[in-house]
C-alpha cells in the first residue's frame, strides 16, 4: 500500500475548499479519514482518493466525459470496479 500523505492545506488546495471547510468537516465526522501526528493532521492519498471516488455523481444524460482530471490510478479504479454506468 502507498502510505503517501498530504496535510491540510494540500488537500485545501486540491478541492478548492478553506482549511476551516476541512477543520469543520473533520469535527463534523465528514470527510475522508485523517491522521493526527504530533498534533498535524495529515491525509492518507489512498484515502482522499477513496473518499472522491464515493462522492462521484454521474450525470446520465451527457455523450461527453466529465472536463475535469482523473489521476490514472483512480481512472483505473473506476474502471476496474465498474462503478460507473455506461450511458
Amino acid at each position: 500500500m502507498d502510505g503517501r500523505c498530504i496535510s491540510q492545506n494540500e488537500l485545501a488546495q486540491r478541492w478548492q475548499v478553506s482549511e476551516a471547510t476541512l477543520e469543520r468537516w473533520r469535527s463534523q465526522r465528514k470527510g475522508p479519514q485523517f491522521l493526527r501526528l504530533g498534533g498535524q493532521v495529515r491525509y492518507r492519498l489512498v484515502d482522499v482518493e477513496s473518499y472522491e471516488l464515493e462522492k462521484i455523481e454521474v450525470v446520465a444524460d451527457t455523450q461527453q466525459p466529465p472536463k475535469c482530471f482523473i489521476s490514472p490510478v483512480l481512472a483505473k479504479r473506476i474502471s476496474s470496479k465498474n462503478q460507473l454506468p455506461t450511458i
